[in-house]
């Protein structure tokens, strides 16, 4: 019988993290990528491995194969697919072989919105209070899994979005943490009760669950996050009274996990660490990430705040909240726009745009958002991201905030979120500079 060879759909960060992963074990490897463009094809090199790159799909090449290993951003309809259940092959992804091999204790961060900083924080949770454990963050946040399978790690804590959760199947790990859910990627699961279902998994696959939610769905050991209750002087204190409300939940949020971790897989009392001065220490020095609610400078006398990732309206309407809750008596100008992923913006509660004086709105579904937001303040179409800053510093004054929050993914215009908001910085620095 001929032998069996591993397929990888995608030449992304994950998909080059998988051939790197499966050069290891196998003498061939089948590659599909339908970017011609992409620079990766060029440069992927393994010695004594034979790497057969873009060969014709049909049903001989498929039965050839024995896994196809797919990355997340490979759309659902690709032919492969369809050759897949024909043929019986089993589908996988870097998560799935991660979860299955590594033995450290993993626990898997999703959510809507703020993943990242969370994941970070739980991090900062575990390198303070249990500095001998080796605790690394993978997955969504830019560190492919499969890169760390082989070191020894005691805790992994992954960030997934709900592409790579659509991938997981039959699958079990320790702790699942769920930290809302608002409509976005319609475009890629087609309704929001799709999106909610693959969201949830999270919590159906793990053994402990914690989560934004009340209701313990799945029967399981299960705590709410919001119910962790934090200290009136921590939230005073000078580490956190700038946080966001948002954040303040992704602390508690954070907090629940190494609460949960310390009952059941170690003798020590979460009690002993609970104290305001130790949970203030812990976070002395923690920077969070670029691009989620981030003060870049006053220029001219305007506060500007870049919140790139804000890639959903749920996510905007958060840092419009918590734009509001410094701004004192000043006003808030928000740039926003951009491609909404099919996100129902008719359904979205908009009120809290009430809270701005101007919405300056650019990118490809402007019209769209200028059609509701208009409601509820006052809004201006301009052509990019450079003409809507000049436009709100020229009507704002001194002391107000320009805020870019989008409510939309970047890709009509830019590569990513980073890109977007690194344009903004730049912008912004610019004006400095006059």
């Amino acid at each position: 019988m001929q032998k069996k060879i591993p397929l990888v759909i995608g030449l992304g960060i994950t998909g080059r993290s998988l051939v790197n992963y499966l050069s290891s074990l196998h003498e061939e490897i089948i590659i599909i990528e339908d970017s011609v463009d992409n620079s990766v094809l060029n440069d992927i090199k393994h010695p004594n491995l034979k790497l057969d790159i873009n060969p014709t799909i049909n049903e001989d090449l498929l039965a050839k194969v024995s896994t196809i290993y797919t990355s997340p951003g490979i759309p659902n309809d690709h032919e492969i697919f369809s050759y897949a259940s024909r043929f019986n092959i089993h589908i996988s992804s870097d998560i799935q072989e991660f979860i299955q091999l590594n033995k450290s204790k993993k626990i898997l961060v999703t959510g809507t919105n703020g993943k990242t900083s969370t994941c970070l924080m739980i991090k900062r949770f575990f390198d303070t209070f249990l500095p001998d454990l080796k605790t690394l963050v993978l997955g969504n946040i830019g560190e492919p899994v499969l890169d760390s399978i082989n070191k020894d790690i005691d805790v992994s804590i992954i960030e997934v979005s709900s592409f790579q959760l659509e991938l997981l199947k039959e699958i079990e790990f320790d702790l699942g943490l769920l930290l809302n859910i608002e409509e976005d990627h319609i475009d890629r699961h087609l309704n929001f009760e799709n999106y909610k279902k693959i969201k949830y998994s999270v919590l159906e696959n793990s053994t402990f669950n914690i989560s934004f939610d009340s209701k313990n769905h799945f029967k399981k050991d299960f705590r709410n996050f919001k119910d962790m209750n934090l200290p009136i002087d921590l939230i005073d204190s000078d580490t956190f009274k700038r946080w966001p409300s948002h954040d303040k939940d992704n602390l508690k949020a954070s907090l629940a996990v190494l609460d949960c971790y310390f009952e059941n897989f170690t003798n020590l009392s979460f009690r002993d660490f609970n104290s305001t001065n130790k949970l203030e220490a812990a976070f002395a020095n923690f920077i969070k990430p670029s691009h989620r609610f981030e003060f870049i400078g006053n220029i001219k006398g305007v506060n500007f705040i870049n919140d790139s990732k804000a890639t959903n309206i749920d996510a905007m309407l958060k840092a419009i909240k918590a734009a509001n809750e410094i701004k004192q008596t000043k006003d808030i100008y928000l740039i926003c726009g951009g491609d909404l992923k099919n996100q129902n913006i008719a359904s979205v509660n908009l009120t809290e745009v009430q809270k701005i004086k101007n919405a300056i709105i650019f990118g490809k579904d402007k019209e769209i958002i200028y059609k509701y937001i208009n409601e509820f303040t006052k809004c201006n179409l301009v052509g990019d991201l450079k003409e809507a800053v000049a436009h709100a510093l020229k009507i704002s004054s001194a002391g107000d905030y320009i805020m870019l929050s989008p409510a939309c993914s970047s890709l009509d215009m830019y590569k990513d979120y980073k890109e977007r908001g690194n344009e903004f910085k730049k912008i912004v620095s610019d004006l400095a500079d006059e």
